[in-house]
């Protein structure tokens, strides 16, 4: 089989097909990855071949449009609001467009046997039924249908390529754990797939370094705090200032992990108990950690799930990251804060709450257990495999 994975040109976006390219490649199949970007960076790094979509056509650009738009408090309040269906469907619309033409190219000239993409990603089923191969929708956490609006955007782009009326997927990976409740109903007008298999979540979170200093345990409670690669998750570090005053009120060390985000917010000079970190491979620094304060996102919510550590989650309104924020306090192991209203003193009494009552940690270590029972991607892409090759 030969499977094309793609995703906007956003690392986070890519991120959760890896250990699934990684299994499909195992399982002796072919794969390609078709992106431009943070995310071909990632893929080439994961050792995965890459192919360029969007580069020329500045696919990147419409998503930092967004990002700023978040930052404005222009794109609603939950993620399935009218004005963030609109916001986020013109933007995932128009990256999607800027790199439809050389997916489609890439999926003939190559054979794809089949597109494998995350739903916010429509451009991908689009360009699966103009090239004539399967589509395999790829969950990264709550479980979404390919996102209908950005689908609408391109209703022109698809009738030029003749793509015809546009149905959902052939086959669903979903890696949500069955615990976790869906606070998310994107409407969808395309139908649903065929087949739906679920899949334990792969937490890849790049590689890179483990200090030696995060393999042991202190002698305070160790908080990790990390809101991705962007400054609009943070306020441009006004966030991670706070997590510094409520860590040290707290007395626990503090783990700030910046990546490349511009922080202006963020003081130069950090008290002794904070550790600065870029880039440290997440899922494996939790090994020695006792909570985590981060932006809502999909990977992190999981990656956390999956280390058994209890969350306390600050999400920016429009995004789906208020619903994943919503599952971690459902399921007991965490809070959410208002990104407006988390202050030092909020953070710090929710982090007391974590570090001090059994509970969350209780309700996240069960998590865990029920995400390592669920099918490996190994198990998962044989079976995605097996399908193709009977729809044949």
């Amino acid at each position: 089989m030969r499977y094309l994975f793609t995703s906007m040109p956003v690392t986070s976006h890519l991120m959760p097909l890896v250990p699934t390219a990684h299994a499909a490649l195992a399982a002796g199949h072919e794969v390609l990855v078709a992106t431009s970007g943070p995310a071909a960076r990632t893929a080439q790094a994961a050792g995965l071949v890459t192919a360029d979509a969007g580069t020329e056509q500045g696919a990147r650009q419409p998503y930092d449009e967004l990002l700023a738009a978040l930052e404005r408090a222009e794109a609603g309040e939950a993620p399935d609001d009218a004005t963030s269906l609109e916001v986020h469907g013109r933007a995932f619309g128009e990256v999607g467009a800027r790199m439809l033409d050389e997916l489609v190219q890439i999926a003939r000239s190559w054979g794809a046997d089949a597109i494998v993409y995350p739903g916010i990603h429509s451009a991908a089923l689009v360009a699966a039924r103009a090239a004539g191969t399967a589509a395999v929708l790829h969950g990264y956490g709550t479980p979404l249908p390919t996102f209908g609006p950005a689908l609408d955007y391109l209703a022109p782009h698809a009738e030029r390529l003749g793509a015809g009326e546009i149905t959902e997927a052939e086959i669903e990976i979903d890696v949500l754990p069955p615990s976790l409740a869906n606070f998310t109903e994107v409407p969808t007008a395309i139908g649903r797939p065929r087949h739906r298999l679920t899949m334990r979540y792969g937490c890849f979170n790049n590689g890179g370094r483990l200090p030696r200093w995060a393999l042991t345990r202190g002698d305070v409670p160790r908080v990790v705090a990390t809101c991705g690669s962007a400054a609009s998750m943070t306020r441009e570090g006004a966030l991670y200032r706070d997590i510094v005053t409520a860590t040290g009120d707290l007395g626990a060390e503090l783990v700030l992990l910046t990546a490349d985000a511009e922080l202006p917010k963020l003081p130069e000079r950090l008290p002794p108990h904070v550790r600065p970190e870029r880039w440290v491979p997440l899922r494996a620094l939790l090994d020695g950690c006792d909570a985590i304060v981060h932006h809502g996102g999909s990977g992190t919510m999981l990656s956390s799930f999956a280390a058994g550590v209890p969350q306390a989650a600050i999400p920016m309104p429009g995004t789906v990251n208020v619903s994943n924020a919503q599952s971690v306090a459902a399921r007991g192991a965490g809070r959410v804060l208002d990104i407006d209203d988390a202050g030092p003193e909020r953070v710090t009494e929710a982090l007391s709450w974590l570090l001090k009552d059994p509970e969350p940690a209780k309700a996240a270590a069960e998590t865990a257990a029920e995400m390592a029972a669920m099918p490996a991607p190994a198990e998962v892409i044989e079976k995605v495999s097996g399908l193709l090759r009977a729809a044949r």
